[in-house]
């Protein structure tokens, strides 16, 4: 097991990863904790070998864009009951995207990507 941690302001993100193997195969799976609630958990199986830059890299990266996704998905489907919408006008949808990424939630996932990315862990 290897944990992984990240301070972002208040923030304590931490990446949890954990080797499995079977007669099938072997694999990665990554648990994302914020402030100690999980946050979201990915696995990923391999068959025959990984071309990561270190262990568990593809795996985080996997695990914050699947949480990026979720979020993003939430915010776009609030967004719309709020204001009452079932299908977005030309650039609207863009625009929700952009008010997306100013979220604190979505800079610390771009954050968290680029030190996965970097390997610049607290």
């Amino acid at each position: 097991m290897e944990i992984r941690t990240l301070k972002i302001g208040k923030r304590v993100w931490q990446l949890v990863n954990e080797s499995w193997s079977n007669s099938n195969g072997w694999g990665h799976k990554t648990n994302v904790i914020r402030n100690g609630f999980d946050f979201g958990e990915t696995k990923t199986k391999y068959l025959n070998r990984t071309w990561e830059s270190y262990t568990y890299q593809s795996n985080m990266f996997k695990a914050v864009n699947n949480i990026k996704a979720d979020e993003l998905n939430r915010f776009i489907e609030s967004y719309k009951y709020k204001n009452n919408v079932d299908r977005f006008k030309k650039g609207e949808k863009e625009q929700v995207i952009k008010d997306f990424e100013k979220t604190e939630i979505a800079r610390d996932l771009n954050k968290l990507y680029k030190a996965i990315e970097t390997r610049q862990f607290s």
